[in-house]
């Protein structure tokens, strides 16, 4: 059976990948052999529509791409695609406020243009976007407002999909009665005009609708459907959808095993269409499905949950990243035209100063030519200089540009150079030495040598092994240099402190226990309860805490591996109130750190880790996050041996 399931996954994933990419290399190759015209941005506009949702940065660069090209081309309706396929992208990402603000610049065009289907897509659009973060009051206000716009009924399409809007979100406002009248008045109309694309949201929405009302076997009715609908044009995404509204349908009839069967397919497909917040959702209800019955299963759901929100992170970062360097763009151009109109107004003033003064000397001048030609010798003299000197500052100008892009584009190359350069080194190597085996191999293989052959294809098995190992360490270097380089945007939140370490330290300790089971050690916790609740960013100050713990570990693990049988590893994390302050100490009994090394370990790229066991980025982070949260993180030696970390933050509340 494992077999059959999985032969069944990989077959989906091959009929996924070639639909997919079958439409991309067409729209590629058109691109290719495209002019810098309109045409162009409409090709670029449909490779948006394909990656937005499973490669949101790709579809950003692209959309970006095609809004450069539409402001050359002075093609306002393009402008206007172009940025609600910003906002699209930035919206899959989840940068809600930034897709807003490319929603309305675009709605604005094409309000100015008048372009009345357009002003209806992108009015349903901002619906839709508020809708995604929950607020679905101010998202029926959007879609009741494109619902009543002129030229709705000019495309059945178009109003087909704000009525699916507007049943969604009177769904999850609870009024079923209203989200059936909706729903029930143009699914009919979408069958008629073969809107296939369609067909699997009405049907998936009508079945959340009949379960709301509990009618069951209507609800699996209309499931049903909206499965076979989503096959058949291939839409992963809200096919997992469809499969985790049957999984909760089962789980609210009591079905539990059937719960967590077509909560497991929700999950598969989501894998196979790449849609990470779905595969965080399904894994994240499996979890709770599990949790008190099966903790080996729930544990494994939680990590696959947390892997996903880690991408979904990932994602956020690369969206900032894209997001910084387009504005940047934009920045450079405003101030080149800036630049450029200064000049013009400079040239201006030296005019009108050159033609006064001329003007003056004229006057004085007039009645002596001898004067006059002196006169227009200084003014050819001083023309002169001022042209030399304009010329200067115009070098001195774009050498200083150029110095600056070439002083930092070094210093990032030389950072990740050297990171980078020791696990490709191996990578090349071993691929080297696996081409010349396999050479070997063959030649054996067709002397009849079997035996050799054999020890000749274990080699390239444990080279391959080492290949594999030293590409993760280059991922995990990449990564780690993207997290340490991102910008938190979380809020705020009142925090049980105490709770959160308590948390992260178990989650440390089982964490390790799950990697290696012969790792062992003791810990112990010290709260103190007078601390209550402070304001801090939760996830940020766990990942500080995950990090010093895990060091902590690590640093007993390396010591019990040398010491006698009497040492018993023990980990200590200890909160106490100072005054305005609060503290959170992680203590270890391991090896501690040097003198001579205690003032670069908060450095970028330092690491004591033998080579490959780390990047040296983890307390680099932690000192940026403290720093943001106003606070102060400092290591001294512990009496007895080992090192003890001390975190300081204001001891703020929520008023």
């Amino acid at each position: 059976m494992k077999i059959l399931v999985t032969t069944f996954i990989l077959a989906l994933s091959i009929t996924f990948t070639n639909a997919q990419q079958k439409t991309i290399d067409s729209l590629q190759k058109e691109l290719s052999s495209a002019k810098a015209d309109t045409n162009r941005v409409l090709i670029l506009s449909d490779l948006v529509k394909i990656y937005y949702l499973f490669k949101p940065d790709t579809a950003l660069i692209l959309a970006q791409q095609a809004y450069t090209l539409s402001q050359k081309l002075h093609y306002a309706k393009g402008e206007a695609l172009s940025l609600n396929r910003i906002a699209v992208a930035y919206s899959a990402v989840g940068d809600y406020p930034k897709a807003l603000q490319f929603f309305t610049k675009g709605l604005k065009i094409y309000q100015d243009i008048g372009d009345g289907e357009g002003i209806i897509r992108c009015t349903n659009n901002i619906g839709d976007l508020y809708m995604t973060e929950g607020d679905y009051k101010k998202a029926l206000e959007y879609f009741m407002q494109a619902k009543n716009l002129p030229g709705i009924n000019k495309s059945n399409y178009v109003k087909t999909i704000v009525f699916i809007n507007i049943g969604e979100c009177y769904l999850n406002l609870n009024q079923s009665d209203s989200a059936l009248h909706y729903l029930k008045a143009y699914y009919p109309i979408s069958k008629q005009n073969g809107y296939t694309d369609l067909y699997g949201d009405f049907e998936r929405l009508l079945g959340n609708v009949e379960m709301m009302n509990d009618h069951t076997d209507g609800a699996l009715a209309y499931f049903k459907k909206s499965i076979n609908s989503y096959e058949a044009v291939d839409d992963k995404q809200h096919l997992s959808m469809t499969y985790q509204s049957v999984a909760k349908l089962y789980q609210k009839t009591g079905q539990q095993d059937s719960a967590i069967d077509y909560a497991k397919k929700s999950l598969t497909t989501a894998q196979l269409g790449s849609y990470n917040q779905g595969i965080f959702n399904v894994s994240k209800l499996l979890s709770e499905f599990y949790e008190g019955k099966n903790d080996k299963e729930a544990f494994k759901y939680f990590k696959i949950a947390t892997a996903a929100k880690d991408s979904l992170f990932s994602q956020d970062k690369v969206k900032q990243l894209i997001s910084l360097s387009f504005e940047e763009k934009q920045r450079q151009q405003d101030m080149e035209a800036a630049q450029a109109n200064y000049r013009n107004q400079i040239k201006l003033y030296v005019l009108g100063g050159v033609l006064i003064m001329f003007l003056l000397l004229a006057t004085i001048l007039f009645g002596s030519n001898r004067q006059k030609q002196k006169a227009n010798d200084l003014l050819q003299q001083q023309k002169k200089e001022i042209q030399k000197t304009l010329t200067e500052l115009k070098a001195t100008q774009q050498q200083l540009i150029q110095s600056e892009k070439m002083a930092s584009l070094g210093e990032l190359t030389a950072g990740i150079a050297h990171e980078i350069q020791n696990p490709l080194n191996f990578v090349n190597n071993f691929s080297e030495v696996n081409k010349e085996m396999i050479d070997e191999l063959q030649t054996e293989l067709k002397s009849g040598n079997v035996d050799e052959a054999i020890n000749i294809s274990n080699d390239i098995k444990d080279n391959e092994e080492k290949i594999n190992h030293h590409g993760k360490r280059a991922d995990a270097i990449v990564k780690g240099m993207l997290q340490h380089s991102r910008s938190s945007g979380a809020t705020k939140e009142s925090t049980d402190i105490n709770k959160l370490a308590d948390e992260y330290l178990r989650l440390s300790y089982h964490g390790l226990r799950a990697k290696d089971k012969s790792f062992n050690a003791d810990f112990k916790t010290d709260f103190d309860e007078s601390i209550g609740k402070i304001d801090i960013v939760p996830q940020d100050i766990g990942r500080v805490l995950l990090n010093l713990i895990n060091n902590a570990f690590y640093a007993t693990n390396e010591k019990k591996k040398v010491a006698d049988e009497n040492y018993k590893p023990l980990i200590s994390v200890q909160t106490k109130k100072m005054n305005d302050k609060m503290e959170i100490l992680v203590s270890d009994n391991g090896n501690g750190i040097p003198q001579n090394i205690i003032d670069k370990i908060f450095q970028p790229f330092f690491t004591t880790k033998p080579t490959g066991e780390g990047t040296g980025l983890g307390l680099s982070l932690s000192y940026d996050i403290i720093k943001a949260h106003s606070g102060e993180i400092k290591v001294k030696a512990r009496d007895g041996g080992g090192s003890v970390f001390i975190i300081q933050l204001p001891d703020a509340k929520t008023n």
